[in-house]
């Protein structure tokens, strides 16, 4: 009953001037996250001038150091000066970051070495590492129950897609414009300019939930977002699915224009299949929480990655020149990717919930933060083996194409194997509180009996 009523009361928060609030920040951080991984890898080894080993070092460094920013930051980010805006606090935080960094990358020339080109990254991805941690902590508690949260999280999720929509719209009538400016760039400045609008607009609509928590770090709780990834065998199985996740998107994400352009010959089509992708994201990402009423999250997810897995198997059949299954194949690929996201954040919310301290000032940060951390490291270490594999192999052609299908399937096949064990997992844990209840119900009814 308890559940069923903070359901209630979530989703009469919830209201659309509220989700829209939550969901705004996604759309800023799509393109982002398209900079990053998809138009960052094509500068550094195109424009820039740097080799592909190089370029593979610079993404490495720059995924490493967003892991370590996320892990220390869970820990603190429960925390602030005022307890009563904690999420706001670092949220403006992160946008401080994200200006300094975004200017020396402006400001730097393209030639520069390995050094200058982390000088601005490292500060423009830990800006957006702050950011997105608060904002993720404060939707996980702003809801509650798999309705809710699915609600919630298929928003955002259709928020960052519209985002990648936008985005990848915007690049294309850039190149029109004849303005000389690289991809990078452009997206670069454009999340700079919309980053404050979004989140200063979340800060004012959505109410931040009264804390528990005292302001004064507190040493013995500090390691929260390690403790959560270990508490039970579930989670255990969780993390591991939100590293395959993470090195399955890098995989995909990071190998995508250079497939188009070196293997498929199809150059200018690379932006038009990213908006495809982001399209068939947001039609999957509306059609998900509805599902989440009859189907659950679990079962929903092994669909998926099964899907994940056949489109992985097509990608090296992909024939060269021809546009229609390139753009079939990108709607695939954006669709299930982004369900799977979705699903495993209603699961982290389940987690949330269950947390033995939801009585008191449940730690959403430090849940947020701690199964986050598996998901960039998965998405370090796809990228690292995916550019080291890519330099050493030299033919970046339907070799390239047979290695980004291969590393997407080994990495979908031990996901599905991780969903099934942890699902057995949840069960074991739903076995075991039910006998105790039964046995004190029967305790109860044979004193009354005595009585």
């Amino acid at each position: 009953m308890p559940v069923m009523q903070e359901d209630q009361a979530s989703s009469r928060v919830a209201d659309h001037a509220e989700m829209l609030a939550l969901s705004l920040p996604s759309f800023v951080f799509s393109g982002y996250e398209l900079a990053r991984k998809t138009y960052l890898p094509v500068l550094l080894v195109g424009a820039a001038g740097l080799n592909v080993a190089k370029a593979g070092l610079i993404l490495t460094i720059v995924g490493g150091w967003g892991i370590v920013v996320e892990v220390l930051f869970g820990m603190v980010c429960d925390l602030a000066p005022d307890p009563h805006r904690r999420r706001s606090f670092w949220v403006m935080t992160g946008m401080a970051l994200q200006g300094v960094g975004g200017l020396i990358l402006w400001l730097m020339p393209q030639n520069r070495t390995v050094l200058g080109w982390l000088l601005g990254l490292l500060p423009w991805a830990s800006g957006w590492v702050l950011s997105n941690l608060a904002h993720g902590a404060w939707a996980l508690e702003r809801s509650s129950g798999v309705p809710a949260r699915g609600r919630i999280f298929g928003a955002r999720a259709q928020a960052g897609m519209a985002g990648s929509i936008l985005f990848a719209a915007a690049l294309l009538w850039s190149r029109h414009d004849h303005h000389g400016m690289d991809d990078f760039h452009v997206l670069l400045w454009l999340t700079l300019a919309g980053s404050p609008l979004v989140h200063g607009w979340l800060i004012w609509r959505v109410k931040e939930r009264p804390t528990m928590v005292p302001s004064r770090p507190d040493w013995g709780s500090a390691l929260k977002p390690f403790r959560v990834l270990m508490a039970s065998a579930a989670d255990c199985w969780l993390a591991a699915l939100f590293l395959l996740v993470g090195a399955h998107m890098a995989v995909i994400g990071s190998s995508f224009l250079f497939i188009a352009r070196q293997r498929l010959d199809l150059a200018e089509w690379g932006t038009p299949g990213i908006l495809a992708q982001a399209l068939a994201a947001m039609i999957g990402t509306g059609i998900a929480p509805g599902l989440l009423r009859a189907v659950a999250p679990l079962r929903m997810l092994i669909v998926v990655f099964v899907l994940n897995l056949g489109l992985a198997l097509v990608l090296p059949w992909l024939p060269p020149g021809q546009i229609l299954p390139l753009i079939l194949w990108s709607c695939g690929t954006g669709a299930t990717m982004a369900v799977d996201f979705m699903l495993l954040r209603v699961l982290l919310g389940q987690r949330l919930d269950r947390d033995r301290q939801r009585g008191g000032d449940a730690p959403a940060a430090a849940f947020y933060a701690g199964f986050h951390l598996p998901f960039n490291l998965g998405a370090m270490i796809g990228t690292a083996l995916l550019f080291h594999a890519m330099a050493a192999m030299g033919d970046r052609g339907l070799g390239f194409a047979w290695l980004t299908g291969a590393l997407a399937a080994v990495i979908l096949v031990a996901a599905i194997g991780c969903t099934f064990l942890l699902r057995r997992a949840l069960c074991v844990e739903t076995s075991e509180a039910t006998p105790s209840i039964e046995l004190n119900t029967r305790i109860l009814k044979k004193v009354k009996s005595v009585f």
